[in-house]
């Protein structure tokens, strides 16, 4: 049997498995009980936080005989059963009520035209017939359009359900016809608990600091750290010993610039060091790590110094506890009007970056400029001023 990636093969069977959703899965089941369900739904929200996931466990809800027959199962439970019929052709993808499209690769007028005339016969079992359309801001204005009648006015059994990246970019014709559901980032604590539970499962020793570094380079998307725990999982494989994943390897792997780093970047602020600034330049550029990517990083470690200085705490720093009590330590070495000049400077930098030639010596200056910026105003002026030359008198 082939190798099914972990994305697919610890994807949500049911409501209670999808993870930080449980404003849209409680609404959802409580409309299944009481039978208020609408012919159009929207929904939204960061790659890989289970949008598609969401609107198939919906759809197999939708027309599992069990949800149907048995009224103590949909009042107590509301979950697919997964043993009906129904369930099982979903599972295998032999279901011809439930239909899953993609508009980006579907999103003329004569793919709505089609979908329209097909909307128009009746389900071949259960009770209704569900079209999953992902994507759907792919749709051209004209294929919206042609859309337009079919949404407003539905047969009794047709249910659509919309996924997107990009809410703004469907009209408010469509949107306002439908309910719309906006999925929200999912926490990097519950991601966490998701991916230590795989590794549990596939029987792999992980340390702690290597799954952390692996959901925040996910950012919020569940997905993506999946995918990147399967790229993590074979680079440890190939390493050599117990195939145990260190967060040595996960660094590695990811290319991912270390802590130490941006706390020597800080430390030489706060001591007006140029030489150690310097240093820190070099070791960016030798190792062939990213600039702009480094600037990301270093905003974000100047966001996490000023979160702990306004809240006294480090509870919003997504590091491990030895990080956490730095940045508590460090924390007072600045002031927020300091760290949020450095901050808006280093967001302008990186937008210049983008667009110029010459990036080592331009990096390197962002870097010096930041100490200057740390500098009180008193200090600040009595900086040499390269002063132009006198001109000269004419000879007489």
């Amino acid at each position: 049997m082939s190798y099914q990636v972990i994305a697919r093969k610890y994807r949500p069977a049911k409501f209670a498995d999808i993870t930080a959703q449980e404003h849209i899965t409680r609404t959802i089941q409580n409309a299944l009980r009481m039978g208020r369900l609408g012919h159009g739904y929207i929904f939204s929200g960061l790659r890989g936080v289970g949008k598609t996931t969401a609107a198939r466990v919906f759809a197999k809800a939708l027309n599992c005989q069990r949800m149907i027959d048995d009224a103590d199962w949909l009042r107590d439970v509301t979950e697919p059963c997964g043993e009906c019929e129904s369930c099982r052709d979903f599972e295998t993808g032999t279901s011809l009520n439930i239909a899953e499209f993609d508009a980006a690769s579907n999103n003329s007028v004569d793919d709505i035209r089609a979908l329209r005339e097909n909307v128009r016969y009746g389900p071949q079992k259960g009770r209704y017939r569900v079209y999953i359309i992902d994507e759907v801001h792919m749709l051209s204005i004209a294929a919206f359009n042609a859309f337009l009648k079919t949404l407003e006015e539905p047969p009794p059994h047709a249910i659509f359900i919309f996924a997107t990246t990009e809410l703004h970019k469907i009209p408010a014709t469509i949107a306002s016809r439908c309910q719309r559901f906006n999925f929200k980032r999912i926490p990097l604590p519950e991601i966490q608990q998701q991916l230590q539970g795989i590794c549990e499962s596939e029987g792999i020793k992980v340390e702690p600091d290597a799954l952390q570094l692996v959901c925040r380079k996910a950012q919020g998307s569940m997905r993506d750290a999946q995918s990147i725990l399967d790229q993590v999982i074979a680079f440890s494989a190939q390493s050599g010993g117990d195939g145990a994943i260190s967060y040595q390897n996960v660094a590695e792997l990811l290319n991912y610039i270390d802590d130490e780093q941006l706390f020597a970047v800080t430390d030489a602020i706060a001591a007006g060091d140029a030489p150690a600034m310097i240093e820190v330049a070099q070791f960016v550029i030798q190792n062939g790590y990213d600039e702009q990517d480094f600037l990301e990083k270093l905003i974000e470690h100047l966001r996490n110094l000023l979160m702990v200085q306004n809240l006294r705490s480090s509870r919003l720093v997504e590091r491990p506890d030895a990080v956490r009590e730095r940045y508590e330590a460090d924390a007072g070495k600045f002031s927020a009007r300091q760290l949020m000049q450095m901050a808006s400077f280093l967001l302008e930098t990186q937008k210049e970056l983008k667009f110029q030639f010459e990036y080592q010596f331009r990096f390197e200056l962002a870097l010096l400029r930041l100490i200057e910026l740390h500098l009180p105003a008193d200090d600040i002026g009595k900086l040499p001023i390269t002063q132009e030359p006198q001109k000269k008198k004419p000879l007489m």
